[in-house]
């Protein structure tokens, strides 16, 4: 259910009054972790799109036969696409949904570059500066920050729900009768703590 406005802005206030703090969006630590991210996405995505280009310039030079490389291929576009989508969520205030789809789309090219990156007894170096370690990296601070956001929602509903427990405890019935649910949130969004409720 959609949380009341007019309650959300009294539970800050509440939250300032009696000094209860904790990690949440806009916070310091949310920032912090968010720059860092955002550092790596670049990275991250800048490694992506060069290889999008250097396959394109080998197909096109003959270098590279296409159906032996299309599913690579194709799979770093989409992977590209995706980074695109969580940035472009986590700009537009959806944080939770866009540090997952940064965590899968890390692990998709990871994936995807594993096996054409084989060299003798291991791996080439550049797998893993070029793949493997921005996408460590990335999805050690998206889950950071996700942790972060989902504990911050969890407690926030929590006082949240407390506070409009108490208030229908207080002020949910009139004249005996329980109030319905349009006067209910009519009552949330004209609530003013500071005021006596009649």
């Amino acid at each position: 259910m959609k949380k009341n406005a007019n309650i959300l802005e009294y539970v800050e206030k509440y939250k300032y009054k009696y000094g209860i703090k904790y990690a949440e969006e806009g916070g310091k630590l949310v920032k912090t972790l968010g720059v860092l991210a955002s550092i790596v996405w670049v990275y991250s995505f800048f490694m992506i799109v060069f290889s999008v280009l250097s396959f394109s310039i080998n197909f096109a030079a003959g270098i590279f036969n296409y159906s032996d490389h299309s599913n690579v291929f194709i799979s770093t576009i989409i992977t590209a696409i995706i980074m695109i989508a969580a940035a472009v969520l986590y700009v537009c205030k959806q944080k939770i949904i866009a540090c997952i789809i940064a965590i899968v789309a890390q692990i998709f090219v990871v994936l995807t570059y594993a096996p054409i990156s084989v060299y003798g007894a291991g791996y080439m170096p550049s797998f893993y500066w070029r793949f493997v370690i921005p996408a460590a990296l990335l999805i050690i601070f998206a889950a950071s920050l996700l942790i972060v956001l989902i504990r911050a929602n969890i407690k926030t509903n929590k006082l949240y729900n407390t506070l409009v427990e108490g208030l229908y405890k207080q002020y949910g019935t009139k004249d005996g009768e329980k109030l319905t649910d349009e006067q209910w949130n009519e009552f949330l969004t004209n609530y003013n703590p500071y005021k006596i409720v009649d």
